[in-house]
């Protein structure tokens, strides 16, 4: 159950790193390539994927402090 914990936790950092709005994308971190350009369905669906990796991380945290599966 750790493990799935410590997933979800990595997943939603990556997932806000990678949809943070003021970056441009991975773009920024070396040449200005158009490979990771984002349109506006890419962004809703990393969204999507955020909230749902962070409920997660958060159900867990609930339930492993609660030891409610041990």
């Amino acid at each position: 159950m750790k493990l799935i914990w410590y997933m979800s936790s990595l997943i939603t950092v990556l997932l806000i790193l990678i949809s943070n709005p003021k970056s441009q994308g991975f773009g920024s971190i070396g040449n200005q390539s158009q490979l990771f350009s984002y349109t506006r369905s890419t962004q809703k669906n990393i969204l999507i994927l955020t909230i749902i990796a962070a409920s997660v991380f958060v159900l867990l945290t609930i339930i492993l402090t609660s030891n409610l599966l041990t």
